[in-house]
């Protein structure tokens, strides 16, 4: 009967642990942390490469492939102010509009030329070099 007695006696202590007024919980504790800053990094680029760089690409660009010389053709201004420029071999071409009849012809006086025929056809000729057809590369 003792350890019967003993052990009415521990849970009853037990019991009025449990069953007391519970101490308020700290408010600072129960506040979960914040989340981690944002990270300042830009997000990886996806995609290819080529489509990766026409996002960087002006929207006045054309490319050409002039019989094995490609091209990227940037057109600046419009009408009589309009120039085109390109690089052929490392070297940069700025070459003005000149009058025609039929479609757009950029040329410089050192008979470099470039003439469009509507949207993907074009001749191509350098300075002492024969002409070569261009098409569009899309």
């Amino acid at each position: 009967m003792r350890a019967a007695s003993a052990t009415a006696l521990m849970l009853t202590f037990a019991l009025a642990a449990c069953g007391g007024e519970s101490t308020p919980a700290d408010p600072v504790a129960q506040t979960p942390p914040p989340p981690p800053p944002a990270a300042a990094e830009e997000a990886p680029p996806t995609g290819s490469l080529a489509a990766r760089e026409a996002e960087t690409a002006p929207s006045n660009t054309v490319n050409y492939d002039c019989e094995g010389t490609r091209i990227t053709l940037a057109q600046d201004g419009e009408g009589e102010d309009a120039r085109v420029q390109f690089v052929v071999d490392g070297v940069t071409l700025d070459l003005p509009r000149v009058e025609t009849a039929q479609g757009d012809r950029f040329a410089d006086s050192d008979g470099n030329i470039f003439w469009s025929h509507g949207a993907d056809e074009a001749r191509l000729t350098l300075q002492g070099e024969h002409e070569r057809n261009c098409a569009r590369v899309y």
